[in-house]
């Protein structure tokens, strides 16, 4: 029969190549993942033009809305050039930041309606999973070395190509992944079993970030489902499940242990004027308030993407920091970073973006955790500022953000 023709089924499949590409590279080869982007702007163009019609109803309602401002960013990028002192650093950043319109768009191309868009995204979580495994046993081989270093402000070592902040980050996302489709009934106990491991080895190998994250969406998950279920009673388990689990871990996981006493050491050294070099949490709170004295004095128009660093730098020497030279971060925050480099309108597009992602998801109890993930997220570090970060809030938010499915599209007069 036609319909079960070779082509049409490698037809069917190939689209998904580049997405496939982006997930496994993920965690290994960041030139693979510049290939997948690649792919994915063929694709987009190839679809954009053979299926014209179809591809402009797919860009409608909250995806709409977030495009337009996602192309405001770029378009900021792009001025950004004119008065840029270093080319190739515009060049850098204009590139790193291209994603952010190229792979939304072809995620919208993709039959989201399909179970293949389910399976890349349980291939990502065994993907996920496997990645912590091998990262946990390593921990465990090497137990009493890596306690010591977490001690000092530094990390469990993760297996694979991903900055250890990003993956804590991909961690959590996965996990509200798997109850997303938990709940939708389809492979519940691998979903199950995947999000169990995950919320276990979370609590060995992520960083603070990534378990702030984690809790603060627990605590917006449950509720969110309580109000949305009418479930009131389950209001009680909920509280002690959430105050359990982290004295739980605190038992159990030395790493976990390690990161409270490393927390508490820089929360002291900051309210006692004591040292804050080498300290994780004390040098970002040092990076914020630095970050903040560069956003008084430029607030207008900021500094320029290509200028922050620079800026910065003149700023800790200005406000005589006692951090050492080696110790002067960037602003390890997305809202501060966009402020800075475009001034108070960078600032207010990325709350926009933030208020249409949650509007576009509040109706969803595990989507909305989802989001709340990159919300937190983007308070403690300058996740969209790296390709990793770029590419997995793309992949997320634009798999999951509600359009009409492509049988509409296609039968839409």
């Amino acid at each position: 029969m036609q319909g079960n023709s070779p082509t049409k089924n490698w037809t069917s499949y190939w689209e998904y190549i580049p997405f496939v590409l982006c997930i496994v590279s993920l965690f290994f080869s960041r030139f693979l993942l510049s290939v997948s982007v690649g792919l994915m702007l063929l694709y987009t163009v190839w679809f954009a033009i053979k299926r014209k019609s179809t591809f402009v109803k797919t860009i409608t309602g909250h995806a709409k809305s977030l495009l337009i401002l996602l192309s405001v960013w770029i378009l900021f990028v792009l001025i950004d050039g004119f008065r840029s002192t270093d080319l190739d650093a515009w060049l850098t950043e204009f590139a790193l930041k291209i994603p952010l319109l190229i792979v939304p768009l072809y995620v919208l191309a993709l039959d989201r309606d399909s179970c293949r868009i389910r399976n890349i995204w349980l291939m990502f979580t065994i993907i996920t999973v496997a990645v912590a495994l091998i990262s946990t046993i390593n921990y465990w081989l090497h137990y009493e070395a890596i306690n010591v270093l977490l001690l000092q402000s530094k990390h469990v070592p993760i297996f694979g190509n991903m900055h250890h902040i990003y993956f804590g980050i991909v961690m959590s996302l996965v996990v509200w992944v798997c109850v997303y489709y938990f709940q939708k009934q389809t492979y519940k106990k691998l979903w199950i079993a995947c999000s169990s491991l995950l919320v276990f080895m979370l609590h060995i190998l992520a960083s603070r970030t990534g378990l702030v994250a984690f809790y603060v969406s627990v605590a917006v998950f449950g509720v969110a489902y309580i109000w949305q279920s009418k479930k009131y009673k389950l209001l009680v388990v909920g509280l002690v499940l959430f105050g359990s689990l982290p004295l739980i871990a605190y038992k159990i996981s030395g790493s976990f242990r390690n990161k409270v006493f490393n927390s508490v050491e820089d929360f002291h050294a900051v309210s006692t004027g004591e040292d804050i070099n080498y300290k994780s949490l004390a040098m970002r709170i040092e990076a914020w308030k630095t970050s903040l004295h560069v956003i008084e004095q430029n607030g207008l128009i900021g500094v320029g993407s290509t200028q922050i660093d620079r800026v910065m730098q003149k700023q800790y020497r200005d406000d005589k920091t006692v951090l050492y030279l080696e110790n002067r971060v960037g602003p390890h925050n997305q809202f501060l970073e966009m402020t800075m480099a475009y001034g108070w309108l960078g600032g207010l597009l990325l709350i926009c973006v933030v208020g249409i992602v949650i509007r576009a998801f509040y109706k969803d109890s595990a989507l909305l955790a989802l989001v709340s993930v990159f919300l937190l997220s983007f308070m403690l570090e300058s996740v969209l500022e790296r390709q990793q970060g770029i590419l997995v809030f793309c992949l997320v938010i634009f798999s999951f953000i509600p359009v009409p499915s492509k049988t509409e599209k296609e039968t839409q007069p």
